[in-house]
C-alpha cells in the first residue's frame, strides 16, 4: 500500500512539474490601434481634453488596450497618442458648453514574455 502511494506520489510529481512551461527569457511585441473611452459625465472643454489626453487615465486605458489582447499582454510603450476628439453634450446642458472627450487611434505597443520549450 505504502509503495503504491509513493508511486503515485512520484508520478504526480513529475507530471505536476511547472519545466513544461519554460519561458525562454524573449519577448514578442504587438502593435495594437485604439480608442480609448471617452470622459465620464460632461466637463468645460479644457478639463475634459486634459482628462482625457493625459495622466492617470490615459494610463490605465491604454493599458487596457493591451490587456484586452489576453491573458498574459502588458503595455510596453505608447507608440502614438493620437488625436483628441471632442463631441458637446447635449440636453440638460444647454446654455453651458459641455464636453467628452476622447482620444482616437491610439498606437501601442504591447509585450509578452515568449513562450517555448
Amino acid at each position: 500500500m505504502r509503495l503504491r502511494l509513493f508511486g503515485l506520489l512520484a508520478l504526480l510529481f513529475i507530471f505536476a512539474s511547472p519545466s513544461y512551461a519554460l519561458s525562454v527569457g524573449e519577448w514578442e511585441y504587438e502593435s495594437v490601434t485604439g480608442n480609448l473611452k471617452p470622459t465620464a459625465g460632461c466637463k468645460d472643454k479644457a478639463k475634459a481634453e486634459k482628462q482625457a489626453s493625459t495622466g492617470y487615465r490615459f494610463e490605465k486605458y491604454t493599458t487596457e488596450l493591451c490587456n484586452a489582447k489576453g491573458y498574459g499582454w502588458g503595455k510596453s510603450r505608447v507608440i502614438d497618442k493620437g488625436e483628441l476628439v471632442c463631441e458637446a453634450c447635449e440636453g440638460e446642458y444647454e446654455g453651458a458648453e459641455q464636453y467628452r472627450c476622447y482620444m482616437k487611434n491610439v498606437d501601442v505597443e504591447c509585450k509578452m514574455v515568449k513562450r517555448g520549450w
